[in-house]
C-alpha cells in the first residue's frame, strides 16, 4: 500500500525513516472533509465579533508578530514574511542559502531536544534574497523553520520560545 499511495509535500516532515501514516494515507482529502471541520468549529466556536474564536485567532496573531518581531530584530536569523494569522517562518542568517539550510535542520533537531517542536519548510529563496541581498544563491531553495503558534497559551510561552531559539542561535 505505501508504493501506491506515498506522498511528499514541502510542508510535511517525518523524524523516522520508517514508513509513515501520514505518507501513505489520504488523511482529510476526502471531498468534504474541509467543510465538515469547518462546520464543526463553527458549532463549537461560532463566528462573532469579539467572541471566543476571535480571541483565540487574535491572541496567536499577537504571539506570531511577537515571534517575528524578536526574529527581525536578531541579526542572526532572516524571516521571510510578517505573518497573516499564526505561522512565522525564518532561517538562521548565513554565507550561502546551502549552509542556511543546513543550520535550520540542525535549529529544528536542537529546538526538539529541548521540547519546542518546530516545522521544516522548503521554501524558494526569492523569499528570503530582499532581506539580505548578500547571501550566496547556491541553491533556488532554502530549508527554514516554521512555527505555527495557534493556540492563544502560545503568548505566554513566548519568552521561554524565545530562549530556546535564542540559545541554539548562539551554539
Amino acid at each position: 500500500m505505501g508504493k501506491l499511495y506515498q506522498h511528499d509535500s514541502p510542508y510535511t516532515y517525518f523524524t523516522s525513516e520508517e514508513l509513515h501514516l501520514g505518507e501513505i494515507s489520504l488523511e482529510c482529502s476526502r471531498p468534504g472533509a474541509a467543510a465538515v471541520a469547518l462546520w464543526a468549529t463553527q458549532k463549537l466556536l461560532p463566528l462573532q465579533k469579539g467572541g471566543e474564536f476571535a480571541r483565540i485567532l487574535s491572541r496567536s496573531r499577537v504571539a506570531a508578530l511577537a515571534l517575528y518581531e524578536k526574529l527581525e530584530s536578531d541579526r542572526r536569523w532572516l524571516t521571510a514574511f510578517e505573518p497573516e494569522l499564526d505561522i512565522v517562518i525564518w532561517m538562521p542568517r548565513a554565507r550561502s542559502v546551502s549552509e542556511a539550510s543546513r543550520l535550520a535542520r540542525r535549529a529544528f533537531a536542537e529546538a526538539a531536544k529541548q521540547n519546542l517542536h518546530l516545522a521544516l519548510a522548503t521554501l524558494p529563496v526569492e523569499f528570503f534574497a530582499s532581506n539580505d541581498p548578500a547571501i550566496q544563491r547556491d541553491a533556488e531553495t532554502v530549508t527554514c523553520l516554521r512555527s505555527v503558534l495557534m493556540k492563544p497559551e502560545h503568548a505566554d510561552w513566548l519568552e521561554e520560545i524565545w530562549r530556546i531559539l535564542t540559545a541554539i542561535a548562539a551554539k
